[in-house]
């Protein structure tokens, strides 16, 4: 009988880790499915794409100054700027995946990298404002993915810097390739 238990008991336990394992494996989305045919639409073209994530981050943070402003949405406020944060740092990771792939294979991002390196202040300016101007109770709720969104901006800025300091050199070269299905390795 004491066997029949613990066996059960074991059942149990692996079950709850399962479900628990695919709980936390279902992430949201940062894009929603017409920025995702956006981002499809552009995949050969580095410059465009890093473009277009811009957009899209910029969407994200003037949705949490609107958010900041509009008394109306007072009590779910907090958990939308919390989600937004989480899908600004999510676009912030992707851009910086892209230009990974992209410069290991010389494609041209220098436009694109130029808009990136333009918002990038603007973002770090916005995310200190939110810091400051949140009330406390609220920046509680989210001052977690505010501090990763702004790690994740502040990185990406000299990330950006660095890698147009490289394109630009390869340019000098004329290694860059500007549609990424039409590189050369």
């Amino acid at each position: 009988m004491k066997q029949h238990r613990i066996g059960c008991a074991s059942v149990l336990v692996v079950l709850l880790l399962v479900f628990v394992s695919r709980a936390t494996a279902q992430k949201r989305d940062p894009l929603n499915p017409k920025e995702i045919d956006q981002m499809r639409d552009v995949a050969d073209w580095p410059d465009k794409r890093i473009e277009l994530m811009v957009t899209f981050v910029r969407t994200r943070m003037n949705k949490i100054q609107e958010l900041q402003t509009d008394a109306k949405t007072a009590k779910d406020r907090p958990m939308q700027i919390h989600d937004l944060l989480q899908d600004v740092t999510a676009l912030l990771d992707e851009i910086d995946d892209n230009m990974d792939m992209y410069a290991s294979h010389k494609a041209d991002m220098r436009k694109g990298l130029t808009l990136l390196i333009e918002a990038n202040s603007e973002w770090q300016l916005q995310l200190r404002r939110l810091k400051s101007q949140s009330p406390p109770e609220e920046l509680e709720q989210y001052s977690f993915v505010l501090d990763n969104a702004t790690d994740a901006v502040n990185d990406m800025g000299g990330d950006a810097r660095e890698q147009l300091q490289q394109e630009n050199e390869w340019a000098k070269e004329k290694k860059l390739t500007k549609i990424y299905s039409e590189r050369r390795d």
